[in-house]
């Protein structure tokens, strides 16, 4: 039996920051994690580079059932002060197209090497092989119990195991458990960010094409959301930042029943009315063409024969052949072709979990928990997700270092360590 201050469970992300964060404040910290090392989902993040911010981390960035919640979390480690944390570690950053930040170096692993470097240099025991599966409450203080019988008491306790989303690296929604076992309600987790299904009998003519465009899902035939960018089609669907958008609305459980269905715009640039009038000019000027060999160099030749088969148009007609109704039918296909969606791909394949922890049971400035005092929770692990481009690990960093300031605060007789 070991005794600590504070024992964080989980060392992802949220978990090395909140070990920082309260080792600073004085507090004697403990990191358990269940893998044989910590971090290793950060080194998958950003393909590899950590895409670990966002130059702006609005609120419209984040989604849960009170997504008011992170306002707090991020007034005490905003934007700004997660770069100069990550600074006076030693990571130079840099800015990418639409605020994503990096690292200077390109290398996940080596944010996670000065996470380790700090956390060792401030006393912090890294348990790792251990999984918790209880926590028990008595007096003031924790007692948590592994698997293998071994036994760790705590002042407090701070969750941050992540979701379900990625369970390969770690996340394999055992802290929903631990915190339902303590009392706190859980909001259905589902994947996101993650690749769409669909039911399509063209997919294997349409596999590897990639396109900028206008990505919109309907349910019911009513518009839900709207998302531009590169798509790239597949052999079960479709994929690419837009998509990885719009996967948060299929499983959610208002939503997970109804019937959906994806339409994509190959030119958003241009309004509807402004394709056929191309169209018209593109067949006049190639009017000598077959329409099958006119269309090639408009969209994607692999697109050619299903679009002219969905617009009911014969490939070797010739271009000056073609009637209004024709025109009118193959715009529709390029600016609005639907598509049936079946579903997602797996946990496995999402980069983040919705749902989870409650926040209407979570103290939205301090993450302690309203149910039982002195246990808090960080990260994925509540219900909070964010947007593809840093905004998730850039909740996990506040949100954690928030969590282990707040916790090691409470403690009585510590002071906080100079750097």
């Amino acid at each position: 039996m070991k005794e600590f201050d504070v024992i964080i469970i989980g060392g992802g992300a949220s978990g090395l920051i909140a070990a920082i964060s309260s080792s600073r404040k004085g507090a004697k910290t403990a990191v358990i994690e269940r893998l044989q090392r910590v971090g290793k989902k950060l080194l998958v993040t950003g393909n590899g580079r950590c895409n670990f911010s966002n130059a702006s981390l609005q609120r419209n960035k984040y989604h849960g059932t009170d997504p008011v919640f992170i306002q707090n979390v991020f007034e005490q480690f905003n934007g700004s002060q997660i770069l100069d944390f990550f600074h006076e570690l030693g990571i130079l950053s840099k800015e990418e197209e639409n605020g994503r930040i990096f690292p200077r170096c390109d290398q996940a692993g080596a944010v996670l090497d000065v996470l380790r470097y700090e956390c060792n240099r401030l006393g912090v025991d890294e348990l790792s092989s251990r999984e918790i599966s209880e926590i028990i409450q008595k007096k003031d203080k924790f007692i948590l119990k592994t698997a293998k019988n071994e036994e760790f008491h705590s002042k407090k306790v701070i969750i941050t195991t992540g979701g379900k989303a990625s369970p390969q690296f770690g996340s394999d929604g055992s802290g929903f458990a631990l915190a339902q076992k303590l009392g706190h309600t859980i909001i259905e987790p589902y994947p996101s960010l993650v690749q769409i299904k669909l039911d399509d009998e063209y997919l294997n003519h349409l596999k590897g094409i990639r396109s900028d465009a206008r990505a919109s899902l309907y349910s019911n035939e009513s518009l839900i959301d709207t998302q531009e960018g590169e798509i790239l089609f597949t052999e079960y669907g479709i994929s690419g930042i837009p998509i990885l958008q719009l996967s948060r609305y299929i499983h959610h459980p208002k939503l997970k029943d109804t019937s959906m269905e994806l339409h994509v715009d190959l030119f958003p640039e241009i309004s509807f009315h402004d394709m056929k009038k191309m169209l018209i000019d593109r067949f006049q000027t190639l009017s000598y063409k077959s329409v099958e060999h006119a269309m090639i160099g408009l969209i994607n030749k692999k697109m050619i024969h299903p679009t002219l088969t969905l617009a009911r148009i014969d490939k070797a007609k010739i271009s000056s052949e073609l009637n209004s109704t024709e025109i009118e039918n193959l715009a529709h296909q390029i600016k609005d072709r639907r598509f049936a969606v079946t579903g997602t791909l797996s946990w496995r394949d999402a980069q983040v979990t919705a749902g989870g922890v409650s926040t209407a049971e979570v103290n939205d400035r301090s993450l302690e928990s309203k149910l039982v005092p002195g246990l808090y929770f960080a990260g994925e692990l509540l219900d909070i997700h964010g947007d593809s481009g840093g905004y998730n690990l850039a909740w996990a960093w506040a949100s954690g270092y928030v969590a282990g300031m707040h916790a090691a605060k409470s403690i009585n007789g510590k002071k906080k360590i100079k750097k």
